[in-house]
């Protein structure tokens, strides 16, 4: 093996390496940033439910995919550089989609931790899931990533 052959190796792991690490970090910093604004979303709507019943609800919702897209939008934009719409709409379509993809990959972490519970399957799940998250997470952003101006 000649010596640029080799350098590109060393390049190519270092580069393997490094993205692995913004998607654990992207994955880590989306489910705990989640989690704190998941408490102030809770009371929020718990609020909307009291006052506003079903229209209540509908806001509440429509709210959650505003937060998990723009949470979302930010994190791809600070780890990755990537530029993603942030109109209302995207946001709102980008949540949805995001949040429906994370439950569904979510299902076999589920079906693990039941039947296998302990302390061990859940440090293992975490951090699986952290990888997991984060590369779920930047490919469904970069469906919304903002195109060139002509």
């Amino acid at each position: 093996m000649t010596r640029s052959a080799k350098k590109l190796e060393e390049t190519k792991a270092e580069a393997s390496w490094r993205i692995a690490v913004k998607y654990f970090l992207h994955g880590i910093l989306f489910s705990a940033l989640l989690l704190v604004l998941g408490f102030v979303y809770a009371i929020i709507f718990a609020g909307l439910i009291i006052f506003g019943n079903i229209i209540g609800l509908i806001i509440g919702i429509i709210l959650l995919f505003l937060l998990i897209g723009g949470l979302n939008n930010f994190l791809t934009d600070m780890i990755w550089g990537v530029r993603i719409k942030a109109e209302w709409k995207s946001l709102l379509s980008h949540g949805f989609v995001l949040f429906i993809v994370l439950l569904i990959a979510d299902i076999p972490a589920i079906v693990i931790a039941l039947a296998a519970p302990g302390a061990v399957t859940s440090v293992v799940l975490f951090v699986a899931y952290a990888f997991i998250g984060g590369f779920i997470a930047k490919r469904v952003a970069c469906y919304w990533e903002e195109g060139e101006e002509e």
